[in-house]
């Protein structure tokens, strides 16, 4: 170092030299850091002990933070160990002037930057700003204080803290959006709830006592797909027509939210509409898939259709690929038999689909179970067996308490038949329409 400083004519960095030094207890090592700068015909030569420099450099880069003094006077520097390090600079790199600083910020914060010297140099007084360099996506805080011969006197020193806060900034940015993203959903989610329960009281009617007329009872339990969803893809409809007859039916629209609402109202308003014809069940259900079918998008419900006919006491319905009907008679639950040929296509597959009808004759104190997959429906999927749980489940309700007289009594057991079937295992709508002959 000292033969490098003699024909360098310049300061040599510091390194750390390490000794042994022997005391009471035995031999104990030293280090010190060694810095020689010329000075004159002489040399200056000075100790750090114990590594404090490397120490303060490790420091610096640890924390991402620095500091520097620039004077005034001659544009002197007198940078922290780990200036460089910190601002990405390689060893080469003069450290940067005021002058230089301004050159390197991006435009963006240029003027930050200017009024930060103004403040300091000026108005003799400590600031802070944010600065980006060209060529960086760094992002540095600077804290920047007047350095004065005497107190109020003339600043002869600008001194400056810069610490790195680029991680700190992008974490910030990226929790900024996530809480903008989050008021998105949770308006959106407001909005949809709104909707949903206006669409509630305009599609899934409360029964009273208004089948009366047509010697039956009703009562309905719907359970959304989610907490809080208010509504999804499935519905169900009881309307009196002009005929005297009564038109019954229960859907489930294809997927889930908004999607499936506006499916599920245009499909029932379309029924409420073809039922005014006086046509037969059969006819209503191919019509209804017609408009399935004609709709743009991908749109599929499953349905069963059916009209109640008082002075025969007879339900004449078809199934557009839906659960069947479950008939309890007496305390004992059985599916209604399908119609000739089977249950038909889904609606919206196939246009020109045509369905077939069947008849079922109620007897005094029967009960009609119309209900949705999402009841019953389990993972991995088997139709049979979650028929068969509903079956027993409807039959353990009855006879743990048969259902009351009046609509009370029948909704007082479509929601504990409902309660039963429920846990954590239903991922879909679920809706269960009983109809009882008194």
């Amino acid at each position: 170092m000292l033969a490098d400083a003699h024909h360098q004519g310049a300061p040599q960095q510091s390194d750390t030299v390490e000794w042994l030094v022997n005391t009471r207890t035995g031999p104990v090592r030293v280090s010190a850091e060694i810095r020689i700068a010329p000075c004159g015909d002489h040399f200056l030569l000075t100790w750090e002990p114990g590594g404090r420099l490397h120490m303060a450099a490790a420091a610096q880069q640890l924390v991402r933070t620095c500091w520097a003094e620039w004077n005034l006077a001659d544009d002197g520097i007198q940078p922290s160990r780990g200036f460089r390090q910190v601002l990405g600079l390689t060893e080469n790199v003069p450290v940067p002037s005021l002058s230089d600083l301004a050159a390197a910020t991006t435009p963006d914060c240029l003027t930050t930057l200017y009024q930060a010297l103004y403040d300091v140099l000026l108005r003799k007084r400590v600031t802070r700003c944010e600065l980006r360099f060209r060529g960086s996506e760094r992002i540095f805080r600077m804290v920047a204080e007047p350095v004065r011969i005497a107190p109020g006197g003339l600043v002869w020193a600008l001194r400056a803290v810069l610490t790195d806060v680029t991680t700190d900034r992008r974490r910030r940015e990226a929790t900024r959006r996530a809480e903008r993203h989050a008021r998105r959903e949770h308006e959106r989610a407001d909005t949809v709830a709104e909707i949903a329960n206006v669409l509630r009281d305009a599609v899934l009617p409360q029964f009273q006592d208004e089948l009366d007329v047509y010697g039956l009872e009703a009562a309905a339990v719907y359970r959304p797909d989610a907490p809080g969803a208010g509504v999804g893809g499935d519905w169900y409809k009881a309307r009196g027509l002009p005929d005297g007859r009564l038109l019954l039916a229960l859907g489930d629209a294809r997927g889930h939210g908004l999607e499936a609402v506006t499916l599920m109202a245009k499909l029932r308003y379309a029924l409420a509409g073809l039922a005014y014809t006086s046509e037969p069940v059969e006819l209503l259900t191919r019509w209804l898939n017609e408009v399935a079918c004609a709709d743009a998008r991908e749109s599929t419900a499953t349905a069963i259709i059916a009209r109640y006919h008082p002075e025969r006491t007879l339900l004449r319905w078809t199934c557009a690929g839906h659960p069947r009907p479950v008939l309890l008679r007496d305390g004992r639950a059985a599916q209604l038999p399908a119609p000739a040929g089977g249950p038909g296509l889904t609606l919206g597959v196939l246009p020109g689909t045509t369905y077939n009808a069947t008849e079922t004759k109620l007897e005094i104190g029967d009960i009609v179970l119309l209900y949705s997959d999402g009841l019953t429906e389990r993972r991995p999927a088997d139709p049979d067996q979650d028929t068969l749980r509903f079956l027993g489940a409807a039959e353990s309700c009855f006879r743990e308490s048969a259902p009351g007289p009046g609509h009370a009594g029948l909704q007082d057991y479509v929601e504990r038949l409902v309660a039963s079937l429920d846990g954590p295992h239903c991922t879909d709508d679920a809706t269960l329409l009983a109809l009882r002959r008194p």
